[in-house]
Order: C-alpha cells, then structure tokens, then sequence
C-alpha cells in the first residue's frame, strides 16, 4: 500500500525553497509602473540599489581605464621617438608607458570579470523579484480580467517583462557609460592635443545625438508592434495545445494550423519591420562614426604634417578615434537589443500593470465569521456587457442554514455566489457576513472564510497530496488522509502507483471527472471555513459514488452556512431551504415539501426531471 503524504512530496516539478520568514508583497497594496523605465527603477531602488550602483561603478572604471589606452600609447610612442634620437631618459619612459599600458590591458577585463560576478547575485536576484512581484499584482486581479485575457499569453508577458527588464538594465549599465565616458574623455584628450579638432569633435557629438535620438523615436513603436504580434502568436499556441484533445475530437488540426499561420505571417512581418529598421538605424551610426573617423584623422595627418602635431599626439588621435568608432558600432549593435526588449517590457506592461478592478478601502480589516449569516440587501448588478442580471435581490440566509438555489440556467445561481465573494461589484446594494459589508473588508479574507467545490474542479499539475493540502498547506499528512477518506477519494489514491504523491497531469488529464471532484471536495473537508458553497458538487459522479459522497456532504454541512447549486433537484431535497431564481428574481422558497404541496415553478421542475424530461 502507498504510503501516507509528505510535505516534500517526489514531484520534480516542484523545486524546493526555504520558508520565507519577512513576508513580502502581497499584490493588493502595491502598485506597479505601467512605464518601462519607471517599472525598471521601482524594482532597482526597492531591491538592489547599491548593486546596481557597484555594478555600473565597475563599468565605470573599467571604461575609464580604457579610454586611458590611447594617452599612453601616444606617450609610448613619444618616448620610442626621443629615445631613437638619443634621449638617454625616454628608455626609462618607455618602459614605463608600456607598463602603463600593460596595467590597461589587464585591468580592464579584470572589471568585467568582477562584473560577471556581481551580476551573478544583483541580476538573477533582481530578474527574480520582478517575476516574483508581477505574478503576486497579476494573480490578484478581479475574475473579469481573466475572463478577457488568456493565461498563457499572461504567464508569457510575466517571464517577458523580467527578462527585458534586464536586458535593459544591462544596456543602460554596459553600454551607456562606455559612449559617454569616451565622448567625455576624448573632447578632453583632442583639446589637450590640438583645440583645432574640439569643435570637429563637437558637431560629430551634436549629430550622434540627434541620429541616435530619431532613431530611438522610430524603432520604439515598431519594437513594440512586433512583441504584441509575438505574444498574440505564444498566446495562440498555448491555447491550441492546451486544447489539443478537443483539436484531436473535432479534427481540426489543419483548421489549426491555418489559423495560426495568420498568427505566424503577422509576426514574421513585424519581426522583418524591426529588423530592416534596426539595420537602417546601425547604417545610420556607421556611416557617422566612419566619417568622423576620416575627417578626424585627416585632419590629425595635416596638422601633423605641418609640425604642430607631435607623432605621438597623432597616435593617440588614431587610437581614440577607433575606439569611438568602434564603440558607436557596438552602440548600434546593442541598440537593436535595447529596442527590441523595451518594446517587449513596453507590450507587457500593458497587459500585466492594468489597474485591479477591485481593491480594498485603506486600512480595511479582515473579514470575521462568528455565525456565518448572510444578508443579500437590494442588491443590483449588470455584467459589463450590458447584460442585466439582479435587480433589488434581497435575500437573508441564517448561521448554519443550508439553502439551494435552483432555476434554469442563466437565472443568476452562479453569479450570486460570485458576488458573495466579491468577485464582482453590485452597482448599488450590498451583501453582508455577519453583519459587515464584504465591500469594506479585505478581500483576501473573504476568500479565506469561504470554501467552494465547484462544479469544474480545478486541480493543479501536482501530487494528489499537494491538491488536497491546497486547502490548508500546513495541514499534516493525517489531516490530509483524514479529508481524503471523508470525500471517499482515499481508495483510489492508494490504489497508485505513488500514492499521494502521483502527479495528476495538466489539468488533472491523469484522474476522472469524478476522481478530480472528490479531491476537491477532500480539499474543501481539509479547510474547514465556516461558509460553503457547492457549485453541483456531484455533477461527475456516478450513481454509486454520489450515494457515498453525498453522505460524506451531509456531514461536511453539518455547523457551516451552506450555499448550494443543483441542477439535479434530487441532490438538494434535504436542504433546509430552497430558492428558486428566474431571470434574477427569486420566483419562491421553502423546503421541498412545501415547493412541492404550492405546484409552482420548482414543482414543474421537479415533475419534469422525475419524468425523465430533463
């Protein structure tokens, strides 16, 4: 037989981390900049902003050394040119220039490999946080905006936000200071050498700018065109073959294929657009920094030529004028990648910084339950749509009273377990637990006093274990066991391979409907709120298991306000009320009894299922 749960359970999908002991962002009081830049700072200042500083001051340095190189290379050559005319001293110098210029080559890549090291620590630690801080905003977001975006897509634009983050951090850190340290070093190098050439220098530096700037303005909407048609592509193909067995069903694999080839086409011309820009913009800063080079150099050579330029001076003029050539090119090679990843951050940010829809007043306490009454007081609601549901809906549910709700679909049994839940907002009304406004409270809490098996029970790509303990991670291993016996699921279990540490599959594809809904209702037995609400709790059973599970229900019930769905009458006879909705109005309520002895509509709907109709 398998044995009992663990807390460590062998599913090598779930890495392992020590407990946190400070808890962090909870997603319900922060706020994420919707602005790349801004969303990048808030992060650096808020985890690592003496990291980042040491980081940019060793890429700092590093540049400062080199653009050193060229001075003592020029001195170098002086010294080489006064000894060969018997200077007795410019030996002595030499050596000491190459030395010089030996520090310079070692130094230098020491810098990055130190900066390798740190970045080890400040980079993955920060790439990290974003992940960690944008899945807490996004996961706490109203039902609506799951509702309009699919999840693949989101779970993609999360991973992208934090890996553009970076990529952009690093450009702003490696390549930024690299132009602007040179730029600075060398007005001040070429003055120092021939003031003539400073304002040759100047204008280069003034239509560097400028070109870069145009350049920037342009490429950003394009970037940010092509990761919008690149998510929509992911987002395309996470939902087909997230669906791949209804694809198979309805064999539409090349109604599939032909779809996502629209997807496909529009990427790849949003991704040629990018890069024809990017080179056009990369021929752009060539062209610059090439005739820079040349007119530089001329002009260098001539003044040379005509004694007021010193051989040496004219090397280190050669020298510099190739590292800054050579580092606009580098520009422009990062400029392709700075780009394109703050069009993706850009893109991201979008559909992961959406202000939430519901949130809670400052200062709001949690929700307390003492006897679970419910009020339902004129409560009116709309769907965004348009779509009108309740209208003035008053209905008041005792501590511990057992009520159902019953109807055709569509008369608002969903939705009003939704709303008391604050999954939605009532345009005007309110709902009451035990006398205080579930609108003024924290919604967390809401959720923490309530427990749901729904009619679709959700099960994670888990051990059987880790689904069952979802409803009270610190439950022990007999506590799990224990809920697992009560919802009549714990046969099964053992009956595997590796018992309660059987992983169940995407979607639960490993268990049966009526296995994944007897884990859910462990999982709802181990939470133990004091408000339940059944959403056809035993839609996916056959007759035998309801029997049991429904015996399991009864005791489940027992000292909890129960909120019940059916729309299998015989499964809520025994409830102590029922109420039977249409179109959003309650039409009557009573026991079953009673519903039966008025022959309304709830008495219709029983003759018509007792008669095999429905």
């Amino acid at each position: 037989m398998a044995s009992a749960p663990t807390k460590e359970t062998k599913d090598d999908d779930q890495p392992k981390r020590e407990p946190d002991p400070n808890p962090r962002f909870t997603g319900r009081d922060e706020f994420l900049p919707p602005r790349p830049l801004d969303f990048a700072w808030s992060f650096i200042r808020r985890f690592h902003p003496a990291g980042v500083f040491w980081l940019t001051f060793i890429v700092s340095l590093g540049n400062v050394i080199e653009s050193a190189q060229p001075y003592a290379f020029g001195a170098l050559i002086d010294a080489l040119n006064a000894a060969a005319g018997q200077d007795s001293d410019a030996a002595g110098r030499a050596v000491t220039w190459f030395v010089i210029l030996a520090a310079i080559w070692f130094a230098g890549p020491l810098l990055n490999r130190m900066y390798t090291v740190i970045g080890a620590f400040v980079i993955t630690g920060l790439r990290a946080r974003i992940q960690e801080y944008a899945f807490a905003y996004v996961i706490d977001h109203a039902p609506t905006y799951f509702l309009d975006t699919m999840p693949g897509t989101v779970a993609q634009k999360i991973r992208q936000a934090a890996n553009a983050t970076i990529a952009i951090l690093e450009v702003f850190i490696l390549v930024v200071p690299r132009i602007v340290i040179l730029l600075g070093i060398g007005a001040v190098l070429l003055w120092r050498a021939s003031p003539d050439l400073v304002p040759v220098f100047a204008v280069f530096a003034g239509v560097f700018g400028i070109v870069s700037f145009v350049m920037a303005r342009r490429c950003r909407s394009i970037a940010k065109a092509h990761a919008k048609a690149s998510a929509a592509l992911g987002g395309r193909l996470v939902d087909a073959l997230g669906n791949w067995n209804l694809v198979r069903i309805f064999a539409r694999d090349v109604h599939e294929r032909w779809t996502l080839s629209g997807y496909i086409s529009e990427e790849w011309r949003n991704s040629r657009n990018i890069r024809l820009a990017l080179a056009l913009m990369r021929i752009e800063l060539h062209s610059v920094a090439s005739v820079f080079l040349i007119v530089i150099i001329w002009l260098a050579v001539e003044d040379c030529l005509a004694g007021t330029l010193g051989v040496g001076d004219l090397a280190m003029v050669v020298t510099l004028s190739l590292l800054i050539s050579g580092s606009i090119n580098y520009l422009g090679d990062n400029l392709l990648f700075f780009f394109e990843h703050l069009g993706t951050l850009s893109d991201a940010l979008d559909t992961t910084t959406v202000p939430h829809a519901i949130i809670d007043p400052p200062d709001a306490p949690p929700l307390q339950v003492t006897d679970g009454r419910i009020t339902i007081d004129r409560v009116t609601f709309t769907f965004p749509d348009g779509k009108g549901v309740f209208r003035e809906l008053s209905l008041e549910i005792e501590p511990g009273e057992r009520v159902a709700l019953v109807g055709p679909s569509g008369a608002g049994k969903s939705t009003l377990t939704k709303l008391i839940r604050r999954h939605f907002l009532p345009e005007s009304g309110r709902i009451l637990i035990d006398g205080q406004d579930i609108a003024d409270v924290q919604w967390r809490s809401i959720h923490e006093q309530i427990a749901e098996v729904p009619q679709e029970a959700g099960v994670f790509h888990r051990s059987i274990g880790d689904n069952i303990r979802y409803g009270r991670p610190d439950a022990s291993d007999e506590e799990v066991v224990a809920a697992a016996k009560a919802a009549y699921c714990h046969d099964f279990i053992v009956g595997r391979k590796h018992g309660y540490a059987s992983v169940v599959g995407e979607r639960g594809m490993k268990l049966s409907g009526g296995e994944r809904q007897r884990v859910a209702i462990a999982r709802a037995f181990l939470k133990d709120s004091p408000i339940l609400i059944l959403d056809e709790a035993t839609s996916s059973l056959d007759s035998e298991i309801e029997h049991l599970i429904q015996d399991a229900l009864t005791r489940l019930v027992k000292g909890r306000t129960v909120l019940a769905i059916a729309h299998r009458l015989s499964t809520i006879m025994h409830m102590d009320r029922i109420v039977f909705l249409e179109d959003g109005e309650i039409v009557e309520q009573g026991s079953h009894a009673e519903l039966l002895a008025k022959g309304g509509a709830y008495a219709t709907h029983w003759q018509r299922q007792a008669g095999g109709f429905v």
